[in-house]
């Protein structure tokens, strides 16, 4: 019997260290598609359409989160056409059909059948795209921007970092990630949560209430970054929400409620928080700043400073701490809540994804809309059958909002997919107040 004629290069193994959260659980056979693709890009008659399936594929499959185990599984995918399917299966054969292959291991093609393709510029375009795949990891930048610090000579993220020419070549949000990266991807343990918390509560006035939220709050060891629920009792508005029920198409004739006005109304976050906490030293770095939420980068109180004499002083050490770099910096996001919507503020900021996801699903089966404002009910016109309004449920705790879907009250540490199955209760129709 006659072996098979392999229609491409043959695989060899490469040993290289590379960060796992870059590649995913498919990093190798990426890795050998990005060679490919570089290789067929260098070639002096090209095929365009072969980029673009290289492309697409590499798109698709880095959007996994699980490893592919087969090359018939690779070929369920959409966007992963005939040519790409046996690329993987010689992939498989190769690799000695191991579906998990070690994160060290990528591969590459032999040079025996790439000789049009020229050796030095097809490892300067390996080297350049590994340039890019390590800055991409910083937040705010993408492909575009990546491409053009590396064509800029920019290498890596710590040459980044303390390059001023290409440091002026970012927005403030790539700035700032770039400038704290290697804090920020760090986790966050739950002192470091509860010292930014109390620090917060010890600048502010004590009308605030100041709620660690996230994996935090479903007990976890360690956060990837802080979420925080800030309640006030000046604060009052709730925006309303923007989509509409799955009954009415939209028209010019669909409302929903607003100000009469339309202007903004005072928000204690942007107005009063945010610039204590930044005079105070709390706050290191903006990226978004609003009237409901806040989002950069905090530095962790230091342990001696509620005990300083000098108040002043102390301002002027933590200024100078943060303009040096100085201290442990974290990602934290503030969100600024009604105490009517403290109930699903706490859920959908609480978390997880999964748990949240069903919860609303459950809401609108029900005939409500839920998200971290307030659960809602829809109000229609009935002399327009195409106008109406949402309405608050009022529902102030996270018992009386999961009482009002039909179900029992989920522990935070229990608010995981797997543990929906025992909340579900009788499925009834939501009935409770309403407030204006």
């Amino acid at each position: 019997m006659l072996a098979r004629t392999r229609p491409f290069p043959i695989l060899k193994f490469s040993l290289r260290a590379y960060s796992v959260s870059s590649g995913g659980p498919n990093h190798a056979i990426l890795e050998m598609l990005k060679s490919n693709k570089d290789e067929e890009a260098l070639r002096p008659d090209k095929n365009p359409y072969k980029i673009r399936a290289f492309t697409d594929a590499i798109r698709i499959i880095g959007k996994l989160d699980h490893p592919l185990r087969s090359a018939n599984e690779a070929k369920t995918l959409k966007g992963v056409g005939p040519g790409i399917h046996r690329r993987i299966q010689d992939f498989f054969e190769t690799a000695g059909g191991y579906s998990c292959v070690p994160a060290y291991v990528y591969f590459v093609s032999d040079n025996s059948q790439a000789q049009d393709v020229d050796p030095e510029a097809l490892q300067q375009l390996k080297e350049d795209r590994v340039a890019r795949a390590e800055l991409e990891q910083i937040s705010g930048i993408g492909p575009v921007k990546a491409r053009q610090l590396v064509a800029a000579g920019c290498r890596t993220i710590e040459q980044l970092r303390t390059t001023p020419e290409f440091l002026d070549m970012l927005s403030n949000v790539q700035r700032v990630g770039a400038t704290y990266f290697r804090h920020v991807e760090a986790r966050v343990p739950r002192v470091h949560l509860e010292a930014v918390a109390q620090g917060i509560r010890d600048v502010l006035s004590p009308k605030y209430e100041v709620i660690i939220g996230g994996s935090y709050r479903r007990g976890a060891l360690t956060s990837s970054d802080i979420h925080l629920v800030v309640l006030h009792p000046d604060h009052v508005h709730v925006p309303f929400p923007t989509v509409l029920p799955s009954h009415i198409k939209a028209s010019p004739a669909t409302r929903t409620r607003k100000k009469p006005d339309g202007t903004r109304p005072p928000s204690v976050l942007h107005d009063d928080v945010v610039p204590i906490l930044q005079s105070r030293g709390i706050i290191a770095a903006t990226l978004s700043s609003g009237d409901l939420k806040w989002q950069g980068i905090v530095r962790l109180p230091d342990p001696d400073a509620a005990i300083a004499d000098d108040q002043l002083a102390e301002r002027r050490r933590r200024a100078t701490a943060i303009e040096n770099g100085d201290g442990v910096y974290h990602r934290a996001d503030i969100n600024l809540v009604a105490q009517k919507s403290r109930g699903s503020a706490l859920l959908s900021l609480t978390g997880d994804t999964d748990f949240i996801r069903d919860v609303r699903v459950r809401a609108t089966k029900v005939g409500t809309h839920l998200n971290e404002f307030g659960l809602w009910r829809w109000n229609d016109n009935k002399q327009e059958s195409q106008e109406g309004f949402w309405e608050l449920v009022r529902a102030e705790t996270e018992e009386e909002v999961l009482r009002e879907l039909g179900m029992e009250y989920v522990e935070p540490t229990k608010r995981n997919f797997s543990s929906l199955g025992n909340t579900a209760v009788s499925g009834r129709k939501s009935k409770g107040k309403k407030s204006s």
